[in-house]
């Protein structure tokens, strides 16, 4: 390592300020990997990442607009329906990701959505 340097402030003698090193970056592929093994871990774990209250009201909301309101639905099949929706939105999301890792980007545009859209057979 090369020692810091030391430089004089302007108006003080005996404050000395030393010069920050250069921040060692990732190398591109390490932050690559780095964000798939992220998302992995979400999807690995049993935690869910919605809150149980406002997924059920939302659930609530939805099969009401579609026509049932005399549908009634217990607790244990709200939660196999958050399960279920949240792991199709994390695979979304890991498509997504994996979309703009091969474009050479970091963020995910419309143009990978799009194209994820496509390969799963949803047109438009």
């Amino acid at each position: 390592k090369s020692p810091r340097r030391r430089c004089r402030k302007k108006g003080r003698t005996s404050a000395y300020s030393y010069t920050p090193e250069k921040v060692k970056k990732l190398p591109h592929d390490r932050f690559q990997t780095a964000v798939l093994w992220q998302s992995r871990g979400s999807r690995k774990s049993t935690e869910l990442l919605l809150p149980k209250q406002s997924f059920q009201r939302l659930s609530k909301m939805v099969i009401q607009s579609a026509g049932g309101n005399r549908l009634r639905v217990q607790l244990p099949t709200y939660l196999a329906l958050q399960e279920a929706t949240e792991a199709y939105l994390v695979q979304l999301c890991e498509d997504w990701k994996l979309c703009a890792l091969h474009a050479k980007r970091v963020t995910v545009a419309s143009s990978d959505v799009h194209l994820v859209r496509c390969l799963r057979g949803a047109r438009a």
